[in-house]
């Protein structure tokens, strides 16, 4: 069919009209194409448009698709998951950003349970041996284990005999804050992470504390203790018995069965989001999988984009929520593999983990490193070199002017030095942005812009990790949340 064609047949059956939307639904070209309205139908529920197959997105359209509504999904890449997926990046196939999940992200472990995929998405525990400088220990990142602090190597007698001092906030914030849904947290939003354990254990221990539990824990996700909210982690250390697991089944289980459930458009790419209309709807401009510029007025939008992105697309915020959503900004992950011939790889898997203020120069500027040989069951995966920058290391390498390959080749021949650019076949740059920045006041700004949808019923809902908390579970539980909330705004 070519790009030119108007008629009402062509708009019509085109890639780009929604499938499953029907009543008050209107699309349009911008070029001066006919405006067509698809039929109504008063036994039908209200349409809805979810921007973005990610966790959060798919989550939100699973509740609505449940409650009746009919439901489509926007999703400007060619695949579903967003960094809930596992693909190939050159000859390595695995997880392109999220590598496992929390054991106490109840809505999506209900979720999974419902889709009859809990078991792929549950699996072992995830937790690494690190290195201090003092001794070598595992690391309780994600949870307060006095036992296992106690054998931090580092800690005084001192430290040691303080640490019980902060079990009594970690039972209320468990009691009162569900840690992927920190808008329940606003509470505890009132000061950093550095801070806290410095007043509540005094300078020295509050310094071993952090440097040996709490750096390596704000590691993972690239937030620096004086300036992250306390409750931004310590909503996950006050939870019991709770692992950090890689899913038997790959991190992309749960988001492949909602791909097929559910009416994922692939390849549309929305350009603009307008104010409401007189009828309190919203029109939303996308692109078609040509190119061609299009329109839809669905009942409702749901916003499951990234946070960062949700300036440039709606248009009319509230001075409450263009001051949140310019407050959002990401970390940086910085990882590169170089993959080896099979003959230039050691037998048995190398490596180490280390705090980001460790007293050896070199372990200070990484947060790992693996020799691994290849692995033939694990998808073919090559032998390989791993080398993951410390996050105060990566700053330092975006205003060095060097390529990921000279910054790290120093490392490696450090770590290995049977390193050999020759042995190399390959080189996969896993370098990305990873999760929001979760300063102090975050908490309350999230809090007031839900509070702010909870009102009443409108044609415009946001949902994500940026309402609700920086990981994958948190996306889940907003998702699941807003579609909630608008099933029973739009049933009353």
């Amino acid at each position: 069919m070519s790009a030119h064609k108007s008629s009402a047949t062509a708009v019509l059956t085109r890639r780009d009209t929604l499938k499953g939307l029907g009543a008050s639904v209107a699309v349009a070209g911008l070029a001066g194409g006919p405006r067509i309205s698809i039929g109504a139908n008063a036994l039908a529920g209200p349409t809805a448009l979810v921007i973005g197959a990610g966790i959060a997105g798919l989550s939100a359209a699973w509740e609505l698709k449940k409650a009746g509504f009919r439901v489509s999904i926007f999703e400007k890449e060619s695949y579903t998951g967003g960094r809930m997926r596992e693909a190939w990046m050159g000859p390595l196939y695995g997880f392109t950003h999220a590598q496992g999940v929390f054991k106490a992200n109840r809505e999506m472990f209900s979720l999974a349970t419902d889709l009859g995929v809990a078991k792929g998405l549950d699996g072992p525990p995830d937790e690494e041996r690190l290195e201090n400088g003092v001794g070598s220990y595992d690391a309780p990142f994600w949870r307060f284990d006095i036992g296992q602090l106690m054998k931090v190597p580092g800690f005084s007698a001192e430290t040691k005999r303080l640490l019980p001092k902060l079990q009594a906030d970690l039972d209320r914030i468990q009691q009162e804050v569900d840690p992927c849904l920190l808008g329940t947290g606003t509470a505890y939003d009132d000061e950093s992470l550095g801070d806290y354990y410095d007043r509540m254990l005094g300078k020295e221990a509050g310094s071993e504390v952090r440097r040996y539990w709490i750096e390596p824990a704000c590691e993972a996700w690239g937030w620096p203790p004086y300036m992250t909210s306390k409750i931004a982690l310590m909503s996950w250390f006050a939870q019991k018995d709770v692992d950090f697991v890689a899913p038997r089944d790959g991190i992309g289980v749960l988001t492949r069965k909602l791909n097929e459930l559910l009416n994922v458009q692939h390849e549309v790419a929305v350009r603009y989001i307008t104010p409401p209309d007189s009828t309190g709807r919203h029109t939303v401009h996308y692109l078609t999988p040509e190119f061609e510029a299009r329109a839809i007025t669905p009942d409702i939008v749901v916003c499951a984009t990234e946070g960062r992105y949700v300036r440039r697309l709606v248009q009319g915020l509230t001075a409450q929520q263009e001051q949140f959503f310019n407050s959002i900004f990401t970390t940086k992950e910085a990882i590169i593999f170089y993959i080896l011939k099979a003959e230039a790889a050691p037998a048995h898997r190398l490596g180490g983990a280390y705090i980001p203020s460790h007293p050896d120069p070199f372990k200070s500027r990484v947060n790992s490193w693996s020799v691994e040989p290849a692995d033939p069951a694990n998808h073919n995966r090559p032998a390989n070199i791993r080398i993951d920058l410390s996050r105060p290391e990566v700053p330092k390498w975006q205003v060095s002017g060097k390529t990921m390959p000279e910054y790290c080749d120093p490392l490696i021949k450090h770590f290995y030095p049977a390193f050999d650019m020759r042995n190399v076949t390959d080189i996969v740059n896993y370098t990305c942005d990873d999760l929001i920045y979760m300063p102090v006041g975050y908490c309350r700004q999230m809090a007031r812009v839900l509070r702010e949808q909870e009102k009443e019923r409108r044609g415009l809902y946001f949902a994500g990790e940026y309402v609700s908390g920086a990981h994958t579970g948190a996306a889940c539980a907003s998702g699941r949340t807003i579609g909630r909330l608008i099933a029973k705004q739009w049933q009353t």
